[in-house]
Order: structure tokens, then sequence, then C-alpha cells
């Protein structure tokens, strides 16, 4: 069994940056998506070419970031104060028909092509919030991958340790899960993907550094019981755990450092030596 450590929101905060590339050089971390429209885009752009074994993909934004398109081309999205709107009013604009398709296309297309000009291969796309999974916004990300030629969408959601969670998250937290599985599974059975985008990603329900190397293992050993995937991805958000980066964005409720400590861990090092689980990347997985 294949295992892929991922770093999200790479550009999002210089010290986001540190973290993903920390996690890189000397921990588990293998991929991390860049968020075109971060503060720290240009310096995590920078840093992926340094790296160049790092696997890169793009984190695509639709939410609360500012947009690099102007309002006036994306007027169907109704910009306030600079930003892309929540991720509840983009739902609503879902579901009253209020967005124009092609407006969404074009920033996600912008914030693809921001990446690849400086230099950088894309090797797959997932997004912030999940947003790429609303009703008919996957259509437009497949769109995106075909256009460029990216071979992975993130797309089929696991959690195989889920009913013993159900203490520990909060109702919203769960219902908000179900919705996401709920979307997933009948695309995934469909079809609906390119080739290759058989890897399901864990961490929906222990993001933003709540999990850790025992539930790592626990999940990774209740896979390998079921032999149903050769590969699966742990979606991480690496960080130093920097005063700024929780400032800005306190509201997640995110503990950054921890996912950076579980990267550096000994113990899920050595926990995946001994199972024979072997970390790789999207890029090696094609």
């Amino acid at each position: 069994m294949n295992v892929i450590f991922h770093g999200d929101d790479f550009g999002l905060t210089p010290g986001v940056n540190q973290g993903v590339i920390e996690a890189y050089r000397n921990g588990l971390l293998t991929s991390a998506s860049i968020m075109a429209v971060g503060e720290a885009v240009e310096e995590a752009m920078a840093l992926a070419l340094e790296n160049p074994g790092l696997d890169v993909g793009i984190h695509l934004v639709l939410a609360d970031e500012p947009p690099l398109l102007t309002p006036e081309a994306l007027s169907t999205l109704n910009c306030r104060h600079g930003l892309l709107p929540s991720k509840n009013r983009v739902f609503q604009g879902i579901l009253f028909r209020r967005l124009d398709p092609e407006q969404i296309e074009a920033e996600w297309c912008a914030q693809v092509e921001k990446v690849l000009n400086s230099g950088i291969e894309i090797s797959h796309l997932d997004s912030h919030q999940f947003i790429h999974l609303f009703p008919g916004l996957l259509n437009i990300c497949q769109k995106v991958s075909r256009r460029y030629d990216i071979p992975f969408i993130r797309n089929t959601m696991i959690e195989p340790l889920l009913f013993s969670q159900l203490s520990t998250h909060g109702i919203g937290r769960l219902l908000q899960w179900f919705a996401l599985w709920g979307l997933t599974q009948p695309m995934a059975k469909k079809g609906c993907h390119p080739e290759g985008s058989k890897i399901p990603s864990v961490g929906f329900l222990n993001a933003g550094g709540r999990l850790d190397s025992v539930r790592v293992l626990q999940i990774l050993d209740k896979l390998a019981q079921k032999q149903t995937h050769g590969c699966v991805e742990f979606i991480l958000h690496p960080g130093v755990g920097d005063q700024h980066t929780h400032k800005k964005y306190k509201h997640w409720h995110y503990f950054w450092e921890n996912d950076l400590a579980l990267m550096l861990n000994n113990d899920l090092r050595k926990g995946l030596e001994v199972r024979h689980i072997k970390t790789v990347s999207f890029r090696e997985e094609r």
C-alpha cells in the first residue's frame, strides 16, 4: 500500500509556506497544492521551483479570498470588498442558478495559468473548502483538468474510522462530511473523473491539526484489512503556527503546527516502515 501526505494552502501565508517546505525537506510530506490567490503565492512558487521533488497541484479558490480576475469579470459571483463570496453564498448562487459557469472557469483557468507560467508542472487539482465538488462545479473543474492536461482531481472522500469518531466531532462537521460523501460516491461510480483518479482522500473530519500518528496508522491498518485501495491521500495543513496566520485565519480554528509535527514524527515514520507502506506522490502514481 502507498500513501500520499499532502499539504493544502501552499501560498496562503509565509508561515504556511515554511511549514510545507519543512514537512517536505525533513518529513514525510510528498505533495502540496498552491493557492494562486494567496498572499504568499510568489514565495510558494519560488520554493516549489527550488524543491523540484515536491509534487505540486493547484488549490482552486472560489470563496473568501481575493480573485485574480476583476469584479467586473466575475459579476455573477458578486465579489465584495475585493473578496470572493463565502462558501454559503456560492452554494446559494448554484441553487438559484445565478452563477455564470464561464466566469468560474475563467477564474480557475487564471489561477492554473499563474502557476504554470512560473514553470511549475502541475499534477493534480483540489480546492479550498472542497468547493469544486459542489453540484455543477465539478464539471467546470473537469474542463480545466482537460484543458491543461492535469491528470488527477481530488474526488473520493473516505473516513475508515468514522463511527469511532462520532462523539468527537460536532454535528455540523459530520453533516458536511456526509454531504461531501454523498456527492462524491455517485460521481466516482459513474467514472466522472480523469483516468488515474482512483486515490481516495482522508482528513476532512480531522482537518487543521487534529490527526496524530496513532490515528493515521489506525486508518492505514483499517484500509489494509479491506484491501480496496492501493493508495490513499491524507489531507494536511502544515505550518509553523506563526502569529500572523493564526490571527488572520483564527475563524478556521486550525493548528497548523500540529500537522507539521505529524510529518516530522519518528513514530509515524517507523510505523510506515514496519507496515511496508511507501510514501509516494500523485506524479508517481500517474
